[in-house]
Order: structure tokens, then C-alpha cells, then sequence
């Protein structure tokens, strides 16, 4: 199993940690360091452009180039097929000494002179990505022209290889690595979710039909997207260079990247050769004879879940349109038949026959995520699905069993931490004794033995030994700060989300106060002696003074300006109180190939999704708040946990207009109300969701809040949630609209039946007519 040091810091914060103490941990784990590679990009090579290529007159196979170095211009002869204008490649400039010992000089190439050498990816001592000189792209890092290929971290990285036994399937991926050094240094795992836009999508339902008889052994995933002309960037491509796992094909190289990053077993079917002329693809599920789950295409088997699938409808990138299929089967059912009937296998059954990544969704989530970031991609909503609930082992420990195999005292509290991060459910603890279950991706538990075997191995067998009592003071830290604390994360999360911490006086100007109409501070209250004229108040919201540094962001040709402040604001009392402000003016993202350097400007929906990122998730009513900072139609207060914390609001367009600002939206909450909150888990159903649409017609005036109001605490059991998925006007319908609702019903212990969903909706429907003047449409 390789990994690699930056690989891993996207799945667990590594910082202050050297990777000599990486792969020492990792040996006290248990996962053996092999080897250990450390790639670094000699100096004096450097981010080039090319301005221009032209043929050598006297070499059919050698061209011209003018490459910008940031510094000047170089003429290079380069005998690259793939040199073009354009590009940015790496340069070693005069003076550079390669991997191999070579010092670049200045040259003459069939008589034409060259200052320097574009390099390909093995003259730079990286591993083959693709032939001719290397492309740069900016999934590496902000490419800026004459900066030296060494201060990009990506590329300059530490190669882990490690030696798994057979029997640690669990961590066959990055984030499988990086759930053991989360335990070990105490670092909070991450594992990002892929959230869907907003944006009505057609349903996999017109493209697929999957159906199953009887009962299997397996969990499948389907889901679909459209794509053209998909690119690989530079990272997935070096990256998979280093696991030797360089794919023909974009689909493949996104899918190798995804299923090592994730351990989750993902295959690409072209719907094209599944379909035919036909409008869906249809896919069956059945059991053979010998016990294994096989998918049919019209009458013929086109894979073997978890063991191989046919070449004929492997996905490529001539397809517009790829069924993903994410897929689980239990190591222990088909390892055996494999090897008794000497079965035709594919590369990939050598993770599943080791035990994969139960979460399936989890790999989807990662690949879509990772494909949005690099290419434009429509995805298909919904899933077709057949999931087996795998039964999970209990077992129960006691403190004195675990410390008579240790050989030494342990605090149960320390034992319930460590089998919890390394994902056991503690289901209860008393009298010294633990009940816990299994986490699904740990095939090699078995018995008590083995969940201790876990807790050494996280202590450390160099730890097991005596100690003297120690005494020590109990816990003093007070709200304050925890307050602080978690400020100071949130800080973080906005650097993190992209976000630039600004600090602004306090103090500001009276004048533009009343011109925003704002109160100012009464006379008796006043400052006394003003720094200046301008700065004779004390600003009633973060956003007054934020405004000059937006203004001074775009007179210097910033098209992007995403800022933040934590501070002070002072009411008409001089009261104070501390709030955090998010401005973002401009273009949503950067220039990038995928959005081809024009990316589209913020709007209310894509800013709120980016607070939200950060403070977490939140309500929007209409706002009671008005000022002349706020745009009368786009403007919100923000409510967590039925408390109103702050506002969120696009900039007043006369606002906008006077600062010289392109569209600018701002949120600004009282942190008092920011609080980290211990979540607690809920169980979640073992039956099958079901999904029902109710289409009613109301006011145009109604608003949703109020139709939420209504039903959020007379709601039937079993009616999980709801949410809108359409809203229709016409003419024919006056000053009414149709608005379709839907709700997510499912039952904790049976499968419900069709007249006790109708009842339901029936009820639901009643109190919609009832409080709202709803009927149905």
C-alpha cells in the first residue's frame, strides 16, 4: 500500500508531525514502513510559459520556443511532441542540476540557441506520468511564472510504502491510513460529503432500470452522469503514477484515484453499449448456482459483483453518458468460491477479496466531488440501489479482562476513546464493562482478543509498563475559553473555505453612519477626543468599515475578494458586543480551465452555501432588520436552533454603485449565539425510505417558513422530513401558485404499507388546508 505525506493531510491534519515520526507511528501500528522515498524538484527549475512554438528550420523533430520566465523571455529548443503554445511547463533554466547530475548550460541545437530545457516528468525525478515534456495545470497549486517547481508542496512530496498483512483490508486506502493516525496523534479525521446542487436534475430513473430477485450477499450503488471531453489534472495523474496505476482514460484515472483514496470498489459501465438503441439500460441482479451475485444486461452477464467485469461495457472517454457502480461484498463469501473454481478475476477484486469500504456512498460522494472540482459534469439524481445490512458483531468487555492481558492499569474512559475513534460503536458502558459493536470495515475483529489487540496497539507496546501514581489537577477551562477556541477553529474553516482575515478600527465615520441609517452613539455618550474627524463614532456592524477594504481590493484589479473579520460593534448605548462578518464581492471562484478563466459572480445561493460551510448549517427567514446596507429583496436573518444570530443580505445596489463594487454579498452574526455543539447520534431505520409528492395551491404570498411552521411539530410519525422541489405560476392561476412538497417517510420498525402512507398524506394534507388555505392541486 503506498501513500503519501500531502495525500494523507487531506484526510488528517499531519502539521508539526515530520514524516520520520509518520512511519515510526505507523510501525507501532502495526502497518510496516517498507520503504520511504522522498521526492524533491531540484532548484533553478522553474514554472515557464509558452508565448509561442514554431518549427526548427533545420529539424523536423526539434521546435522553437519562446517561454516566459517571469524574469525575461528564453528561446528553447524543445524535440517534445506535445510542446505547443499555451502551455505551462517546467524549465530548468542555466545553472540547474537534474536528478541525474546533468548541469544545464547555455546550447546550440542544429544552430539555433537555447537558454535552458522543458522537462519531462521523469527529467524532473518524478515517476512516468505521460509521454513528452510534463504539462503544469493548477490542481498542483496557483502556477505563477519563473516560481521554482520546489515550493509547490504537491509535487515535492514523501512516498510511504507500507506492508499490510492480508488480513488489514481496512486500510487498502488513503483514508483507511489516515483513520489509524487520527487515533494515533489524537487529529480529527476528515471525510468530506459530496451535497448535490440545487438544481432540478433528471432522474437516473429515465436511463436506468435495476431490478434483483430474491435475496444476495451484496450492496450496490448506481448512479449516472453526463460528461464530454473529461481532463485528468496533473495531481490525480502523478499521483497515480506513484501507485503505478497510470489509466488509458480519464473515467479510469478519476475511478483509480477515488477507490485508492477511498477504499470503496467503483466500476464505469457506458450506457451507450449497455443500452443499445433502447431509451434505459436495464440491469438484473441474480444469484447463480454457486452462490455469487451476477449483473445481467439483456440476458447477458456483463459482471460478477466484486470479481470482474466484461470489457465490452467498460466505460471510456467516448461515452457522454457512465453508470457508476459502487459495490460491497463480504471478503469471507466469495474469496473461497473464487479459489475453488479458479475464477477470471479483475484487479480490483484483489481489495474486495481483502475486504473493501462498506460506505458506498462515501466513494461516490468523493468521486463526484472530485470530478465537479476538475470538470463540467451534469449528475444524474437519485440512485438505484440494493443494499444488504450486514449483521454486525456485539461484544462485551471488562475493564479487569482488559488489563489482565495489558498487564497494566487503563482508565476505561481511555479504552472507550480509542475504540471509538477507531470507528466501534460504544453502545453502553457501566460497571467497569463495555458493550460494543464491530465497525463494518474491520473484517479481521473476531473476538475480545482482537478488540484488545486494538487498544495495544494504539497505546503503544513501548508504553506498557509501570508507572507511578500521578496526581493531577482537575480541569479549570471556562467558557470564555471554549468560546475562544472555537472562534478560533472557525477562523481556520473560513482560511480553509478560501475566506482572508481582515482587522478594522472600531472606530468610524458618524457621517456614513446616518447615511446608512444607522443610529449614532447619543451625545452624552460620544467620544471625547476623536482620533480624526472621520473616526469620531464606534461602528454599530462590522460591514460599515469592511466596505473600504472591499473598495480598495477592487481598485487593485482583484476581481475575487472573499474576506472576514472577528470583532467589536457598539450599539446606540455603547453597549458592546463581538460578531463575525463574511464579505464576498466578484467572481465565485478562480480562473480555471473548467469554468475556461470565466467564472461566474457570487450569488445570494452560492454565498450562503460558503457561510454555512464554516458556521454550519442555519435557517433563513424573511429579515425584520432593516438598514442602507441591505438589499431590500435579498436579504435574510439567520436562526440556529430557532434563535436569530445574525443576517445575511446582498449590498444595497446604492451602496454598490458609490464604492465602485461589483455584486457584493454579506453575512454578519453574533458570536455569542456560535456555540460547539456536542451532536448526539440517532438510530437510523433498516427499512428503505420512501419518498411521497404532495402538490397543493396557495398564495403566491405564502411563504415557506410559515408552511414549515405549520407542520413541524404536528408532523405524522414516520414523516422524517420535508422539503419543496417545485413552484409553479401562470396565468390560469391568478394570484395563486402550485407548490409541490416532498416528504421522506420511513418507519424504525416495519415497512409501512401503502394505505398507512396514504393516511399520512391524507393528514398532512388536511393541516396544509387547514392552516394555510391549501388544497390540493
Amino acid at each position: 500500500m503506498i501513500v503519501t505525506r500531502r495525500w494523507l493531510e487531506e484526510w488528517v491534519d499531519l502539521k508539526g508531525i515530520s514524516t520520520e515520526d509518520i512511519c515510526k507511528k505507523l510501525n507501532s501500528l502495526g502497518l510496516e514502513v517498507d520503504s520511504l522515498q522522498q521526492i524533491t524538484i531540484p532548484k533553478k527549475i522553474v514554472v515557464g510559459f509558452v508565448k509561442s512554438c514554431e518549427k526548427h528550420p533545420d529539424a523536423d523533430k526539434l521546435s522553437v520556443c519562446q517561454i516566459d520566465l517571469g524574469t525575461a523571455v528564453r528561446q528553447i529548443v524543445c524535440g517534445a511532441k506535445n510542446i505547443r503554445e499555451g502551455l505551462y511547463v517546467p524549465v530548468a533554466t542555466v545553472g540547474a542540476v537534474m536528478p541525474n547530475g546533468m548541469k544545464i548550460k547555455h546550447a546550440k541545437l542544429r544552430g539555433v540557441e537555447s537558454d535552458g530545457m522543458v522537462c519531462s516528468a521523469t527529467e524532473l525525478g518524478l515517476p512516468a506520468i505521460e509521454n513528452g515534456i510534463l504539462e503544469l495545470d493548477e490542481s498542483i497549486g496557483q502556477l505563477e511564472i519563473g516560481k521554482e517547481l520546489s515550493e509547490y508542496p504537491l509535487l515535492n512530496d514523501d512516498v510511504i510504502e507500507i506492508e499490510l498483512t492480508a488480513n488489514r483490508g481496512d486500510c487498502l486506502s488513503i483514508y483507511g491510513v489516515a483513520r489509524e493516525l487520527s487515533v494515533a496523534f489524537d487529529r480529527t479525521l476528515k471525510k468530506p460529503r459530496y451535497e448535490e446542487d440545487d438544481i432540478q436534475h433528471k432522474g437516473i430513473g429515465r436511463i436506468l432500470q435495476f431490478s434483483h430477485a430474491g435475496n444476495h450477499s451484496v450492496s450496490l450503488v448506481y448512479k449516472a452522469l453526463d460528461a464530454t471531453n473529461l481532463q485528468t489534472p496533473l495531481l490525480i495523474k502523478f499521483r497515480l503514477a506513484l501507485i503505478d496505476q497510470v489509466q488509458q482514460n480519464s473515467i479510469d484515472s478519476f475511478l483509480q484515484y477515488t477507490i485508492h483514496s477511498t477504499g470503496v470498489i467503483l466500476r464505469g459501465y457506458s450506457f451507450k453499449k449497455l443500452a443499445g438503441d433502447n431509451e434505459k439500460a436495464k440491469l438484473v441482479l441474480k444469484e447463480d448456482e454457486r452462490g455469487l451475485g451476477i449483473i445481467l444486461s439483456e440476458d447477458r452477464a456483463v459482471s460478477i459483483v466484486g470479481i470482474s467485469q466484461s470489457e465490452e461495457v467498460k466505460a471510456t472517454d467516448l461515452d457522454t453518458t457512465t453508470l457508476i457502480e459502487a459495490s460491497y461484498v463480504q471478503p469471507e463469501l466469495i474469496a473461497p468460491i473464487v479459489k475453488k473454481e479458479q475464477l477470471k478475476t479483475d484487479p480490483l477484486y484483489y481489495r474486495t477479496s481483502r475486504g473493501s469500504e462498506p460506505d458506498l456512498t462515501f466513494g461516490l460522494d468523493f468521486l463526484f466531488k472530485t470530478l465537479e472540482e476538475y470538470n463540467e459534469i451534469d449528475l444524474y439524481a437519485g440512485s438505484s440501489e440494493f443494499i444488504t445490512q450486514k449483521e454486525t458483531l456485539k461484544l462485551d468487555l471488562s475493564i479487569n479482562e482488559i488489563e489482565k492481558l495489558i498487564g497494566q492499569p487503563i482508565e476505561l474512559s481511555q479504552v472507550v476513546l480509542i475504540l471509538s475513534r477507531l470507528g466501534f460503536e460504544i453502545i453502553k458502558t457501566e460497571d467497569e464493562k463495555i458493550i460494543l459493536k464491530v465497525p463494518p470495515f474491520r473484517h479481521d475483529i473476531a473476538n475480545r482478543q482482537d478488540v484488545i489487540e486494538e487498544i495495544v496497539r494504539v497505546v503503544g507496546i513501548d508504553n506498557i509498563k509501570s508507572k507511578p501514581i500521578c496526581f493531577e489537577e482537575s480541569n479549570r477551562l471556562t467558557y470564555s475559553y471554549e468560546h475562544y477556541k472555537y472562534l478560533r477553529q472557525l477562523r481556520f474553516k473560513a482560511v480553509g473555505n478560501g475566506f482572508y482575515e481582515t482587522v478594522h478600527y472600531i472606530f468610524c465615520d458618524n457621517k456614513r453612519l446616518e447615511e446608512f441609517g444607522f443610529k449614532t452613539i447619543s451625545e452624552e455618550l460620544a467620544l471625547i477626543n476623536p482620533i480624526t474627524n472621520e473616526m469620531d463614532g464606534l461602528r454599530p456592524m462590522l460591514m460599515v468599515n469592511m466596505l473600504d477594504s472591499l473598495q480598495r481590493n477592487v481598485r487593485m484589479s482583484k476581481k475575487r475578494i472573499p474576506l472576514f473579520e472577528i470583532g467589536t460593534v457598539f450599539d446606540a448605548n455603547r453597549q458592546e458586543s463581538q460578531h463575525m462578518l463574511f464579505a464576498f464581492s466578484g467572481e465565485e471562484s478562480l480562473d480555471t480551465v473548467p469554468n475556461s478563466g470565466k467564472p461566474s459572480s457570487i450569488d445570494f445561493a452560492s454565498f450562503v452555501k460558503k457561510v454555512a460551510a464554516i458556521i454550519g448549517q442555519f435557517e433563513l427567514v424573511e429579515s425584520e432588520e432593516k438598514n442602507g446596507l441591505m438589499h431590500p429583496y435579498q436579504s435574510a436573518d439567520i436562526l440556529i436552533d430557532g434563535q436569530k444570530v445574525g443576517i445575511v443580505a446582498q449590498l444595497h445596489p446604492v451602496i454598490q454603485e458609490k464604492f465602485d463594487l461589483p455584486k457584493t454579498f454579506f453575512a454578519e452574526i453574533d458570536t455569542k449565539y456560535l456555540v460547539a455543539k456536542h451532536i448526539n447520534a440517532k438510530a437510523i431505520s433498516s427499512f428503505t425510505p420512501i419518498q411521497r409528492d404532495l402538490s397543493i395551491v396557495v398564495k403566491k404570498t405564502l411563504l415557506f417558513s410559515e408552511i414549515r411552521k405549520t407542520l413541524k411539530d404536528s408532523l405524522p410519525d414516520g414523516v422524517q422530513s420535508f422539503y419543496p422541489i417545485d413552484r409553479y405560476v401562470d396565468e390560469s392561476l391568478g394570484d395563486e401558485m402550485s407548490l409541490t412538497l416532498r416528504f421522506v417517510i420511513s418507519s424504525m420498525e416495519k415497512t409501512l404499507q401503502e394505505d398507512e402512507i396514504n393516511a399520512m398524506m391524507d393528514e398532512i394534507l388536511s393541516l396544509l388546508e387547514k392552516n394555510c388555505n391549501a388544497r390540493l392541486r
